[in-house]
């Protein structure tokens, strides 16, 4: 690490900027990890797309389905191909805090700029038992941790609780996935001189640059699916943004509605809700390596491929692909 444990919040505040993608996990035919085919995810990211950081084994990356020893070898590999390029944050939470620990510990030894961690999903529900488990996970570590504030895992953090939480030495930023605006605008009233705020949405960062002092796009699959190699416009509205002129960032954004109408008919509920399933699907449609979907996720028909693909060619972001 480039810090101390003391300097950790200073250091996010100062170099986690820019645009952030969560990546899926692509498998092998037999259902083993892709390790080439992650290898190839991270360099095109990095090389045609401009992505400042990466997210791994996170929900869009399948944790669940995987071992420990897997999600240490994801760690391990997109850290090497990112090192000196990109910055990284692996999310290390596990159902026993000794093997969150181990988890957290092994990302700071590939490489990792910082780790993150979603709610707890069994044995803490209250503030009390929320806050002693991350303070527990924290006082053994040194890297800077983020909170992962996902609904999805069964309990939402507090705006309160949050910034008891931001108050552990290493808690270093929140990457903040609760729909509500209220809940965004007052974490960021509480915390957001002292961590690092992320609201995960692809579609509230322009504003959130603009007007509530949002730093990075800490993270969604939107920066991998939403652009290919020639075509960058979350990047360039970001940058056209950065630099002042929000006419070209806003017309830029306004662009990627269709897409983004894709996403939400099949990601936020979806047809039948699988999400995972069309994210591979789309992965793949754009010629990156995916691969298909561990049980218990269910894998998507042909008819549902061929709706899937005929909405998204409808967008025109598959014209934008070089042969």
């Amino acid at each position: 690490m480039e810090y101390t444990k003391s300097e950790a919040k200073a250091y996010c505040r100062e170099k986690m900027t820019g645009v952030w993608a969560a990546l899926t996990t692509p498998y092998k035919p037999d259902g083993e990890i892709d390790e080439e085919g992650l290898r190839t995810i991270v360099r095109t990211c990095i090389d045609d797309l401009k992505i400042d950081g990466f997210f791994c084994n996170g929900l869009m990356g399948e944790y669940w389905s995987l071992s420990v020893q897997e999600r240490k070898r994801v760690q391990h590999i997109v850290c090497e191909e990112s090192r000196g390029k990109a910055q990284t944050i692996p999310h290390t939470p596990q159902v026993t805090i000794q093997e969150a620990v181990e988890l957290t510990k092994h990302a700071e030894e590939v490489g990792a700029d910082y780790a993150i961690m979603i709610n707890p999903v069994y044995g803490a529900h209250d503030d009390d038992e929320i806050y002693l488990y991350f303070k527990t996970i924290c006082d053994q570590i040194d890297i800077g941790l983020s909170l992962f504030n996902q609904p999805k895992s069964g309990t939402t953090l507090s705006p309160e609780l949050i910034e008891r939480l931001a108050g552990l030495e290493n808690i270093c930023c929140i990457k903040n996935a609760v729909p509500s605006m209220a809940h965004q605008s007052e974490v960021r009233r509480r915390v957001g001189d002292q961590i690092v705020v992320c609201d995960p949405d692809e579609e509230r960062f322009l504003v959130s640059l603009a007007h509530l002092g949002m730093q990075v796009h800490m993270s969604s699959p939107t920066p991998f699916l939403f652009q290919v190699p020639g075509y960058t416009p979350i990047r360039d509205y970001y940058e056209a943004a950065m630099a002042g002129d929000m006419k070209k960032a806003s017309e830029i954004n306004f662009s990627l509605e269709p897409l983004r109408a894709v996403r939400k008919k099949y990601f936020t509920t979806g047809p039948n809700g699988r999400t995972t399933a069309y994210l591979k699907e789309w992965t793949e449609v754009l010629g990156l390596p995916a691969g298909g979907v561990r049980p218990p996720v269910v894998s998507l028909t042909d008819q549902e491929k061929r709706e899937f693909r005929k909405d998204l060619e409808a967008t025109g972001l598959l014209d934008k692909i070089k042969s």
